[in-house]
C-alpha cells in the first residue's frame, strides 16, 4: 500500500473485546471514536461486537496515545504551511475545532489532506476525523459484511495518503465517496451471489500468476504473515490452494468454513499481499 503509516501510526490489530460503560464525544482523546450513546449506535452488533469493533477499539487506543505523546512543535510546523491549523496546539484541538465550527471545518480537513502525503500523523488525524462517516457507511451500505469496518478503514487510509490536493470539493465527501466506490468495485456487492469480477467464482480456480503469487514467493508470503500482513487462516488457504493446488472446496472444509467465506478470506489476503510482494521482489 502506498504511503504506509509510520511505525508509531500502525494499522490496527485485533484486541480483546471489552464492554464500554460510557460513551464520550466523537474524536476526543478520552472517548470512543463512534461517539454515540448506547441507544443510538451507528453500527449494528455484527460490526461493533459489544458496542465497539476491535479495530475501532485499537484505533481509539492509538489515538489517545498519539494525543498524549505528540508535542506542540509538530502542530506548529503544520501551521507554518497551513494557515487553517494556526492556533491549534493539540491533535484534540484540531478535531474539536473542526467539529465545533462548521465554517472552518472544510479548511481544516483540506489542510490535513495537503499534509497527508508526507506527514503520516496528519493523515492519521484526518482518518480520525472521518471515522464517524466510515462507521455509518459500514452500517448502511455494508451491513452484510462483518469485515466492512476493517476494509473501509484500510481503503480510507490509502485514499488519504494519495489524496490529490488540487481536487475540488469537500475533502470529507470526496474521500468517503472514493472509499465507497472502491469498496463496491473490489467487493462487487451488487452481484447477486456476492462474487464480483475481482473475486473469482468459487468453482473456478484462478492461476497463481493471476493473483501475483507463485511458488517462488512462498518465503515472502510466510514473511508477510510474520509481519502481520495476513493471518494464519489466510496463509493456510493461500498455500493449500495456490501451492498444494487443492480445490477451494477442500480447503474450506479443512478450515471448517463455507466456500464463500474461504474465497472472501483468500481474496482479501491476496489483495493485501500485492503491495507487500512488490516491495520485497
Amino acid at each position: 500500500m502506498k504511503g504506509r503509516p509510520a511505525p508509531n501510526v500502525r494499522r490496527p490489530v485485533g484486541v480483546p473485546r471489552q464492554k464500554s460503560r460510557e460513551r464520550t464525544p466523537t474524536g476526543t482523546s478520552q472517548g470512543s471514536v463512534a461517539g454515540s450513546p448506547t441507544r443510538n449506535l451507528l453500527v449494528p452488533i455484527q460490526h461493533e461486537e459489544e458496542q465497539m469493533n476491535p479495530t475501532l477499539t485499537e484505533l481509539d487506543r492509538e489515538w489517545r496515545e498519539l494525543c498524549r505523546c505528540t508535542p506542540g512543535q509538530v502542530l506548529q510546523r503544520w501551521s507554518d504551511t497551513e494557515s487553517a491549523l494556526a492556533g491549534l496546539s493539540t491533535l484534540d484541538a484540531v478535531l474539536a475545532s473542526r467539529k465545533d465550527d462548521p465554517e472552518t471545518a472544510p479548511a481544516i480537513l483540506e489542510a490535513l489532506a495537503s499534509l497527508a502525503a508526507t506527514e503520516s500523523l496528519a493523515a492519521r488525524t484526518l482518518l480520525q476525523a472521518l471515522l464517524p462517516g466510515l462507521i455509518k457507511m459500514a452500517s448502511t451500505n455494508c451491513s452484510d459484511d462483518p469485515f466492512a469496518v476493517d476494509e473501509l478503514v484500510s481503503l480510507a487510509w490509502e485514499r488519504i495518503r494519495t489524496y490529490p490536493t488540487a481536487r475540488s470539493g469537500l475533502v470529507a465527501a470526496n474521500v468517503l465517496m472514493d472509499v465507497r466506490k472502491r469498496y463496491r468495485k473490489h467487493r462487487a456487492i451488487e452481484a447477486p451471489d456476492g462474487v464480483g469480477p475481482e473475486m473469482p467464482s468459487p468453482g473456478v480456480e484462478a492461476s497463481a500468476e493471476e493473483i501475483v503469487l507463485g511458488r517462488c514467493a512462498i518465503d515472502n508470503v510466510v514473511a508477510a504473515r510474520c509481519d502481520g500482513v495476513i493471518d494464519d487462516v489466510a496463509l493456510n488457504l493461500i498455500l493449500r490452494t495456490r501451492v498444494d493446488e487443492v480445490t477451494l472446496e477442500v480447503a474450506a472444509t479443512e478450515q471448517r468454513s463455507t466456500v464463500r467465506q474461504a474465497n472472501c478470506i483468500r481474496w482479501r489476503a491476496e489483495r493485501r499481499l500485492r503491495p507487500f510482494l512488490a516491495l520485497v521482489s
